[in-house]
């Protein structure tokens, strides 16, 4: 996570990107694309997304068993949702919270949210986007022709983003849209994850721009492609623009 100062940006905007910089310093899996394989060596090293997965594939190795052993997944995730729940456990008690008062209602209210940002404009641009850019990938897996290491490149980093976008999106908007004070952290949140979706549009335009130089057979899906993506981007930018 970059912190980039923008003469349009407010103060209020400025103050959560510097505030969400110094919280990717501790924990930087809450503002990253999760592209582990791409990541810095210095990050990973006190990322716990990153040393969790890494426990997962050295217990797997030290057993024997393939990487991906779902058995061995289940074990440590088992073991990571018992230390959330105890640290959960102890934050209602340090904060004397009474669970019992919740208001079944107030949960309706975050579920009708939820329901109705799927709705949003924005939202269904990313399925849009989604949506075709699987057609491209579908048509450059379907091809006989043997990759070049720049298209297989350039098609992964597609592959990657075009499903992260759309959930960050949809992150991103139930934060921004709840209503917040100058103290609530959700605004901090919604922020975040539009810095990763402009950073997955931003890799996604060029990798997309070299693939319409190798794919010319697929040069107006992927024209199309990349205007949705500046759709995007222009739209995530106004929204900051309104902090």
């Amino acid at each position: 996570m970059v912190l980039k100062i923008d003469k349009m940006q407010s103060e209020r905007l400025r103050k959560i990107l510097k505030e969400n910089l110094e919280l990717a310093q501790k924990s930087p899996y809450n503002f990253c694309d999760r592209w582990c394989e791409r990541c810095t060596h210095e990050t990973q090293s006190y990322c716990q997304l990153y040393l969790d997965d890494l426990e997962r594939r050295v217990t797997c190795i030290a057993h024997g068993r393939e990487q991906d052993d779902p058995e061995v997944t289940e074990d440590i995730m088992r073991q990571q949702f018992e230390e959330i729940k105890e640290d959960l456990e102890n934050f209602i008690e340090e904060n004397d919270i009474d669970v019992e008062e919740i208001d079944p209602g107030d949960m309706e209210k975050i579920q009708n949210h939820a329901d109705g940002i799927k709705e949003d404009p924005l939202h269904k641009t990313a399925r849009q986007y989604s949506q075709k850019a699987k057609e491209l990938l579908e048509k450059i897996s379907d091809s006989n022709k043997k990759l070049s290491p720049r298209i297989f490149s350039d098609s992964q980093t597609v592959a990657w983003y075009h499903t992260l976008l759309p959930a960050k999106v949809y992150r991103g908007l139930c934060e921004f849209h709840e209503p917040v004070d100058e103290d609530d952290f959700t605004l901090n949140d919604a922020v975040a994850q539009f810095c990763i979706c402009k950073k997955a549009i931003q890799q996604s335009t060029q990798a997309l721009r070299n693939l319409k130089d190798s794919l010319s057979q697929d040069k107006n899906l992927i024209v199309e492609l990349i205007a949705l993506l500046h759709n995007i981007f222009s739209r995530i930018e106004a929204m900051e623009r309104t902090i």
